[in-house]
């Protein structure tokens, strides 16, 4: 609708005088955008409003397609983008190592030790063992086995409550067996992703079965240990696991483990591994030939690493 020199037009074309014009325009109101556009001299609104709106719809469609579009985008780089990596629940590891020389001396020796471990989410596991036999001119000089296991339950990141039974026999330090009965607390101090810490405190059953002729003995004790890993680059690690057992019966009798290593991958499954090995007993048993152990007991080992 359109005013001009005092005359208002309807729609119809039809002219209706000024005074009629106030009350038809509130009646008959066109959209803004219409009353803009449209043609004021011939006061015809009608291609106007219809290219309005066509308009209009072609702005709508656009819109609709570019909001498909970025969907449809969307949609493909969450599909190709790979999900973060899960740590494995399950993971292991079995390392062999041997020594052959002869000539002037003939010794041999032999080493294996294994790894399996369950993460705690929450219950977790983890199994140790190891074989070390060693030979002198076909004299027997060494010889060690230990097998162990550790439950773990995770209580948060940081904190884990452990039980654990280990078996070890080693006739050249002067017992036949050793069962020792575990159970504490777990605290990891740095959770990486470079430097991996962790304590453990916890108390201690001990049954040895000793050679003659000492007297087999069982007391409780307890345990105190460290657990350090460094990750030095993607493919070499630092590892340092330190163990110290008091005898609360008797506390001169005490003892001290270090497993010092560092390995090194070569591809996913396979790795070289050094590690040294250090025990120390303060009160050593008494042997079957009357002579006294060594306090001390080192073992270095030089092992390819097969992962799992």
């Amino acid at each position: 609708m359109h005013t001009a020199r005092g005359r208002f037009t309807e729609p119809s074309g039809n002219p209706v005088p000024l005074a009629c014009a106030e009350p038809l325009r509130d009646t008959i109101s066109a959209p803004p955008a219409v009353v803009a556009v449209g043609d004021a001299r011939s006061g015809d609104f009608r291609g106007s409003t219809a290219l309005i709106t066509e308009e209009r719809e072609m702005k709508r469609q656009v819109v609709f397609a570019g909001l498909i579009l970025i969907a449809c985008v969307s949609a493909f780089a969450q599909e190709d983008a790979p999900a973060e990596a899960q740590p494995e629940p399950w993971k292991g590891a079995l390392g062999l190592s041997y020594v052959d020389t002869s000539g002037n001396s003939e010794t041999s020796s032999f080493g294996l030790d294994f790894k399996v471990e369950r993460l705690p989410e929450p219950w977790g596991l983890e199994i140790t063992g190891l074989f070390n036999r060693a030979s002198d001119n076909g004299d027997l000089t060494a010889e060690r086995y230990y097998l162990g296991g550790r439950a773990k339950r995770a209580l948060g990141d940081r904190w884990e409550l452990f039980g654990g039974l280990s078996g070890e026999k080693d006739e050249f330090a002067g017992f036949d067996l050793r069962l020792l009965a575990e159970a504490g607390v777990a605290y990891k101090a740095l959770l990486g992703p470079t430097h991996f810490l962790s304590f453990d405190a916890g108390l201690t059953y001990t049954d040895e079965s000793r050679l003659d002729p000492e007297p087999d003995a069982a007391w409780f004790g307890g345990v105190l240990g460290l657990a350090y890993e460094w990750k030095i680059s993607d493919t070499t690690s630092f590892t340092e696991r330190l163990l110290y057992y008091p005898n609360f019966e008797e506390s001169s009798d005490w003892r001290l483990s270090s497993d010092t290593g560092i390995q090194t991958a070569i591809s996913s499954l396979l790795a070289l591994k050094f590690s040294y090995e250090y025990r120390y007993r303060n009160q050593p048993l008494v042997l079957a030939d009357g002579s006294l152990a060594d306090s001390t007991d080192t073992t270095t080992r030089f092992s390819v690493v097969f992962n799992f």
